[in-house]
């Protein structure tokens, strides 16, 4: 096949025989044409190099992340699979490069779906929402989704189902937060005190993708706000303890599986219909440990954010949540919120009107934050009154035992180097006491004796007010 040329300089066409070109084009020598045909079989190898570039990377991609999503662990190799520290960083990378790139096909999507759903390995579970769930009813609506009931066909479990909505004027949802939590909700499967990950389906009407999840319960602040309207205080101090204890234990979890929540609260903790278990829920705000490149940036609810959040300090780690487990603590413990805000110089300033202004060592720390000008006048003008720390004033003897207080003040502390780890928190004495199998504080083998007594006086008194309304109470989640 004859290769032709049109060579604009020189006003000739080339054609195959360097003779034949030296003919039709007197001023173009044999080393030209030459030159002219070497840069035009160049060209094409620098085209079908960049096309096989871009399929080798596709099928790496697709390779490299089936692999990381379908190996089975060491310890149980061939029976399941563990969604690692570091296997949960490089998806949400992999998810990221894909966003940033504009790369996030409907196939790429798809891809994730299938790989998230392999490591659920539901039996008889289907992709399609319709197909294998029956939707019952709503559960809660909020800024970033909608939660309703379902029923899964094959088996009759009930599940909750989470869609997303198009946020900051867009057309549609951003699938790929949607795969990001998946993960991450994949990884915390089969924990009591965390909830998992069924599957990511999709609804063929919307053409949306949906996370199947643990159904549990109504929120810890719906169930807080009904018993504060009951009772007129918060929680006793025993039921508080096995609400901590379970938190921290699936604080601890995430940690291990290097996630970072960065927004617990009481709306993003379920109880179950027993009204003892709890599950940390919504990790849409949540980050991988492994790899994470600073600046993490300002993220969650402001009355539940650490000091250094607020601040705006550029990397902090997992200890941002034990502050906001700190605070539900005490919330649980008081029936209101510690530190009500909305603007986070407002925050900073209840916190350290609660618990004295920072040493000259802790705000060393804080200096470079962007924030801390503004903070550094305020507390300048208030330096004659320098406030000593009134948390104890705030939760008494007679409400929190020295214990409970040690843990309290362990959690709320405003260096993060000094501050419990959650690890740490649950190795206090505090959580020695009334644990179950073991002596509670009237030294009776009873294992919570005092909370099932105020859980079953609150079953009673809910269970009246339901007979005498002649209905059935409708718990709703808040997300």
């Amino acid at each position: 096949m004859a290769a032709s040329t049109t060579v604009a300089s020189a006003g000739c066409t080339v054609t195959d025989g360097e003779h034949t070109v030296a003919e039709a084009c007197p001023g173009l020598d044999s080393s030209g044409v030459r030159h002219l045909k070497n840069f035009r079989i160049l060209w094409i190898s620098v085209q079908v190099s960049l096309a096989m570039l871009v399929l080798i990377r596709s099928l790496r991609f697709r390779l490299a992340a089936r692999i990381k999503l379908t190996r089975p662990s060491a310890a149980g190799a061939g029976t399941t699979t563990t969604m690692t520290a570091s296997r949960v960083a490089d998806i949400i990378a992999m998810i990221d490069e894909h966003t940033v790139a504009g790369t996030m096909s409907g196939e790429r999507v798809a891809a994730f779906c299938a790989m998230i759903n392999a490591h659920c390995h539901d039996d008889g579970g289907t992709e399609i929402l319709h197909e294998g769930y029956k939707l019952m009813r709503r559960l809660g609506k909020g800024g970033c989704g909608r939660v309703v009931m379902a029923q899964r066909r094959s088996t009759g479990q009930t599940v909750a189902v989470k869609t997303i909505h198009a946020r900051r004027g867009a057309r549609r949802p951003d699938t790929s937060e949607l795969l990001k939590e998946a993960c991450f909700l994949a990884a915390c499967r089969g924990h009591p005190y965390l909830v998992g990950l069924h599957g990511v389906v999709r609804d063929p009407r919307s053409r949306e993708y949906c996370l199947v999840m643990d159904y549990v319960g109504p929120s810890l602040n719906d169930h807080l706000n009904t018993h504060v309207e009951e009772h007129g205080r918060g929680f006793p101090e025993a039921y508080v303890r096995r609400v901590m204890r379970q938190l921290l234990t699936g604080a601890a979890a995430m940690h291990e599986r290097g996630i970072i929540h960065r927004d617990i609260k009481p709306t993003n903790i379920l109880v179950g219909d027993d009204d003892l278990t709890v599950k940390l829920c919504d990790y849409g705000c949540a980050m991988p440990i492994a790899k994470a490149v600073p600046p993490y940036g300002l993220i969650g609810t402001v009355p539940y954010m650490a000091p250094e959040m607020l601040l705006e300090k550029p990397d902090y780690d997992e200890r941002v949540d034990s502050w906001s487990l700190g605070c539900v603590m005490a919330e649980l413990l008081s029936g209101e919120e510690l530190f009500p805000s909305v603007k986070t110089t407002d925050a900073l300033r209840k916190i350290f009107d609660a618990l004295g202004m920072p040493g000259k060592k802790t705000w060393q720390g804080f200096k470079s934050t962007p924030p801390a000008d503004k903070v550094q006048q305020w507390r300048a003008r208030r330096q004659e009154a320098q406030r000593k720390d009134r948390l104890r004033e705030l939760f008494p003897e007679e409400l929190l035992s020295s214990q409970g207080f040690h843990v309290l003040k362990g959690l709320l502390t405003c260096n993060p180097g000094k501050r419990l780890t959650v690890a740490a928190a649950l190795r206090c004495p505090w959580f020695r006491v009334d644990a179950p199998g073991t002596d509670d504080a009237s030294g009776s083998r009873s294992g919570g004796t005092e909370l099932a007594r105020h859980t079953a006086s609150c079953a009673d008194h809910r269970l009246g007010k339901v007979l005498q309304a002649g209905s059935v109470a409708i718990i709703c989640l808040a997300h």
